[in-house]
């Protein structure tokens, strides 16, 4: 598929898809769903970073700060940058909000879950 055909499949322009073949940087959630579903692959696989899901590669998607995640979970921003960071593990209570936040399924932080915050181990995310 050409980059031209996968924008005219995604409704964005050509230059777009070219940004985030070469940066890397990923689209909006909304349109995150509808790559994954045009190129028939989970997600999950388009925004995994490294070895697991990566709730800053998540938040960065969906252009907000980690301020704006945590008053959205009703939290203080260190607590979500601790569970950002793997210092802790993301409380199952959070995936419907963070699910709804950032557009992806709620089975996509099961993985966040099960991650070890010793598995983190570069101070940041």
């Amino acid at each position: 598929m050409t980059q031209s055909q996968l924008a005219a499949a995604l409704g964005c322009s050509r230059a777009a898809v070219s940004t985030w073949e070469t940066t890397g940087r990923l689209p909006r959630p909304e349109r995150l769903q509808l790559l994954a579903h045009v190129l028939g692959v989970p997600v999950a696989e388009l925004i995994e970073d490294g070895e697991s899901l990566s709730l800053v590669s998540l938040r960065l998607t969906a252009g907000l700060l980690a301020k704006d995640v945590a008053r959205t979970l009703k939290v203080s921003s260190s607590t979500y940058c601790h569970v950002e960071r793997g210092r802790q593990r993301v409380p199952p209570r959070w995936f419907p909000i963070l699910s709804r936040t950032f557009g992806v399924p709620a089975e996509l932080f099961g993985s966040l879950r099960e991650q070890s915050p010793a598995t983190n181990t570069d101070g940041g995310a």
